[in-house]
């Protein structure tokens, strides 16, 4: 994959809200549903699951669901320069590890530095490391100018269905 590094005017002018990267990774029509402002998750179970699990896990930890920009909003920080993101399975740990890193590359644009980001897995008891190289900060780039191709769309793109549709919080919405 080509290396590709977006200038702070176009990471200014592209950046999104950190659940369209997720959904990027998974399915381009999720992505126009909820960037037109359709929002499925308020009735799906698996959602609802995956907020208890996040309300309850690592109450130790002080800073919780840190909003910034009203477009990120990052589960938990460390008082170290660690990001957390709590998820209730590893099933979509690829879109996950895109999502850790959109949030590295935001917080390293506000001028945090270099962070590091870990995946937290409280069921499996599992955790991951995530780091910004070049070809994940490339990964993120093609994601966030994606997500804007998307957006721009005058109808949903057509995709086809998949076992993980029927999970997903718009099922209902794509599949009747």
């Amino acid at each position: 994959m080509e290396v590709v590094q977006l200038s702070d005017e176009e990471f200014e002018r592209i950046r999104t809200n950190g659940l369209l990267v997720h959904y990027w990774a998974i399915c381009p029509r999720k992505v126009w549903l909820y960037a037109k402002g359709l929002r499925m998750e308020p009735l799906s179970e698996r959602v609802f699951l995956g907020r208890l699990l996040h309300e309850r896990a690592y109450p130790d930890i002080s800073r919780r669901e840190v909003l910034i920009d009203q477009l990120i909003k990052v589960d938990l920080l460390t008082s170290g320069e660690r990001l957390l993101e709590v998820k209730y399975s590893q099933r979509l740990a690829e879109a996950a590890r895109l999502q850790v890193a959109y949030y590295l590359l935001y917080l390293r644009w506000l001028g945090a530095g270099e962070m590091v980001g870990e995946l937290r897995f409280p069921r499996a008891r599992r955790r991951e490391e995530v780091r910004l190289t070049p070809e994940l900060e490339a990964r993120v780039a093609c994601a966030l100018k994606g997500i804007q191709q998307i957006e721009q769309l005058p109808e949903p793109p057509v995709v086809d269905f998949m076992p993980l549709c029927r999970a997903c919080a718009y099922c209902e919405l794509c599949w009747g």
